[in-house]
């Protein structure tokens, strides 16, 4: 019989980087802990389970398979830590290393194939079975506390790069908008030199490339104004007139943009003094509600690529064989409407209601079948508010014909021209249209 006993009665991913398996056993309950963040690897049995953030996809799928089995054993080599598990009759083991940005995790079977991953967790399987050697219960108990510290000194130090790093950032953002306020206070200089080739125009021989002009204050100051042997004085001074005049409009707005950023500056240099004091999660708390981006670069770039490789649409699949594309929300909506689908494609959508946008794309020059009118009018019903309804208007246009005025909510479009149509829904044409949905 194993020394364990121990069943697993929750899993959860506190923070990024720690892995925590809820134990329970005759009557007593304690959390194994697992630390993967790069440079840190531990593991210990602490008393109380970390609390944290909400359970995401991956960790969801983890729980199915790890709640209720019961721990055979705690393994660890020199580049992951291992626990074998066994439910009945059926054993898996999860694997935790160290890798960048917050550590990884794989569920296997015996045969070390992969059941559920963390997200971006690389390729190749870390364990390496000729340095593995055995964790007892009593040693990770003893470990607890010394395996938590080194995740907050891990995961603090994280946090902290990411500070230096918004910093950084807005130390340039103040020195850009300093230089901004500097070409703002030549706004009268500009005024001033305008003026004077306006005022010396008939003065000034053709082709010149330069003039001496003396201003109206009673110096005996003289002012060198370049000139542009392809343009008119006159000209010249529209244009000085028109900078001037953009740089008095920025020199009542700089000011204060620089007093703002001075101010969060100020604001996060004293949180930078103060971090040595607050744990990891206050931390993380402290940085977010001041606008601080805590995610790791990695991290970040792994999303952008994510999300540039997922659809921003369903496709599903007409009567007369064509595509019809369907918004998968708000944003979507944008995306597939206005980076998409092209001016001479067909857009539908419900009137007077939130829902998708649907497309039709069309070759140049022909135009969308009454049948393929009919299904892309049928999907645009069916995703929206009316869903439902036996009867629903749909507009139909053009794309060339939407637009999205500057600061309206997403999804939220306008329409110079458009026709109606008065759907009614067929249950069979749904259900066909329902299932030629084209997985990705």
């Amino acid at each position: 019989m194993s020394e364990w006993n121990a069943k697993i009665v929750r899993v959860d991913e506190p923070q990024p980087g720690l892995l925590s398996l809820s134990l329970r056993s005759d009557g007593t309950s304690e959390a194994l802990v697992l630390v993967m963040l790069p440079g840190v690897l531990d593991a210990g049995i602490v008393g109380e389970r970390p609390r944290g953030a909400r359970a995401t996809p991956s960790i969801t799928k983890l729980r199915r398979h790890l709640e209720g089995a019961r721990i055979d054993s705690v393994r660890r080599s020199r580049r992951a830590i291992a626990a074998t598990v066994r439910r009945g009759g059926i054993e898996r083991t999860i694997l935790a290393a160290p890798s960048r940005p917050y550590g990884a995790w794989w569920l296997c079977d015996t045969e070390r194939t992969v059941i559920v991953q963390s997200s971006g967790a690389p390729a190749e399987l870390p364990w390496d079975e000729a340095y593995a050697t055995a964790l007892s219960r009593e040693a990770l108990r003893t470990a607890g506390k010394r395996a938590l510290e080194a995740y907050e000194a891990g995961r603090k130090s994280q946090l902290t790069r990411a500070l230096s790093r918004h910093l950084k950032r807005l130390r340039k953002k103040r020195d850009a908008i300093a230089k901004d306020l500097e070409r703002a206070e030549r706004a009268e200089e500009l005024h001033l030199r305008a003026s004077l080739l306006l005022a010396h125009s008939a003065d000034i021989p053709e082709g010149a490339e330069l003039f001496d002009a003396t201003p109206w204050d009673g110096s005996d100051r003289r002012i060198r104004l370049e000139l542009d042997p392809r343009r008119s004085p006159a000209a010249l001074a529209q244009d000085l007139f028109a900078k001037s005049k953009r740089l008095k409009r920025g020199l009542r707005i700089v000011p204060e943009r620089l007093r703002e950023v001075e101010r969060e500056l100020g604001v996060l240099e004293e949180l930078r003094l103060d971090v040595d004091a607050r744990s990891a999660t206050d931390l993380a708390r402290a940085l977010e509600s001041r606008g601080v981006t805590i995610t790791e670069p990695q991290e970040r770039e792994r999303k952008r690529r994510r999300e540039e490789e997922r659809q921003p649409y369903r496709a599903f699949v007409t009567e007369d064989g064509a595509m019809a594309l369907v918004g998968r929300g708000a944003a979507d909506n944008d995306r597939l409407t206005l980076r998409i689908a092209r001016p001479h494609d067909l857009w539908l959508h419900a009137r007077g209601v939130a829902g998708a946008h649907v497309v039709v794309p069309l070759t140049k020059g022909k135009s969308c079948s009454p049948e393929t009118l009919v299904d892309a009018a049928t999907l645009a019903a069916h995703f929206s508010e009316l869903r439902g309804e036996p009867v629903v208007d749909v507009l139909y246009t053009p794309r060339r014909f939407v637009r999205k005025r500057k600061g309206s909510p997403a999804g939220s479009v306008t329409l110079e021209r458009e026709k109606v149509i008065g759907l009614r829904v067929e249950p069979a044409r749904l259900g066909r249209l329902l299932k030629s949905e084209k997985k990705a």
